[in-house]
Formats: structure tokens, sequence, C-alpha cells
């Protein structure tokens, strides 16, 4: 059986994987031409913190869909950078805050404008109403794997007579 016998290139998990690698591709490519020694998962991060100073790792790994040890190994990285710092926390000793430099305030702000050149030009010919459908569409996959319990299920019959382990 061939990979395309279970899940097609033109299903929804093929081509957003795609899209999403292809993007920050892009991003981490004009992140280093513009000088600025930041991944797109740093620059998230980065983001997240700004918004939400004081942060814990757990609390991170959260709102980045990541695992925690990923998150650690990133941390470990933004701190040699200077991006960031980890503080004790008020309430419980066995966590630390996370906290935003103003190096990592620079390589964020410089960043932003970067983000957008790699979103103007994914956004390029696409109608403003077939944007607005996607993200739409896109949330509401969000919201619906959001925090689902990882359960095997039957095998499912897809559109065209495909098979998916669902």
């Amino acid at each position: 059986m061939k990979q395309n016998d279970c899940i097609p290139n033109e299903s929804l998990l093929c081509l957003t994987a795609w899209a999403s690698r292809a993007m920050i591709a892009d991003l981490n490519r004009r992140f280093h031409e513009a000088g600025l020694r930041v991944t797109m998962e740093q620059w998230r991060a980065l983001s997240h913190l700004y918004d939400r100073e004081g942060l814990t790792q757990n609390e991170l790994s959260a709102l980045l869909f990541q695992e925690k040890t990923s998150v650690s190994r990133l941390l470990t990285g933004m701190q040699r950078r200077g991006y960031v710092t980890r503080g004790s926390h008020d309430r419980d000793g066995r966590c630390n805050r996370l906290l935003i430099t103003d190096t990592g305030r620079e390589v964020l702000e410089k960043g932003g404008a970067v983000a957008r050149l790699t979103l103007y030009a994914a956004e390029a010919e696409v109608p403003p109403d077939e944007l607005e459908t996607c993200r739409r569409v896109l949330s509401r996959i969000m919201h619906n794997l959001r925090g689902q319990p990882q359960a095997r299920h039957q095998v499912q019959p897809m559109d065209g007579g495909a098979y998916l382990q669902a």
C-alpha cells in the first residue's frame, strides 16, 4: 500500500503541513538575511513572553503547543543569546518566571517587520474573503483538536474511498 492510498496529498493534513513548513522556511530565511539570530519558534516564544511577561515554562509550553522538554531546550538557547531570563516565582519556588530582556524585545520588534514580509508573500493574490474563510476554518480545526485525548479510533473511510486512522 502506498502512502497516498491512506492520506491523499490534497488532504487538509498534508496541505496545512506543507504550507506551514514553507512559511516557516521563508521566515527563517528572512530572519537570517536580516541578521537576526532567531528562529520562528523563538520569535513566537518572545511574542508570548512580551504579551504575558512572567509566564512559567509550563504555561509557555501550553501556548506554543509544544512538549515541555522542547520548550526547555528552546529557552536555553534563547537565554544563551540574551533574549530571556529565568527569575524566581513569587508563589511557587519550584517554578521559574520567564522574562523577556531588552535584547529580546528588540529582536521581537525587528522580527515583526520581517514576519510581515513573509505574510505578504504568502497571502499575495489571495482575495481577502478567501483569507478570512481560511482563518476561520483553521481556527475551528485548532479548536476541535485542542485538548482532545489521543485515543485510538476505528479506521474510517474518507471521501474517495481512501482510509485514514482517526
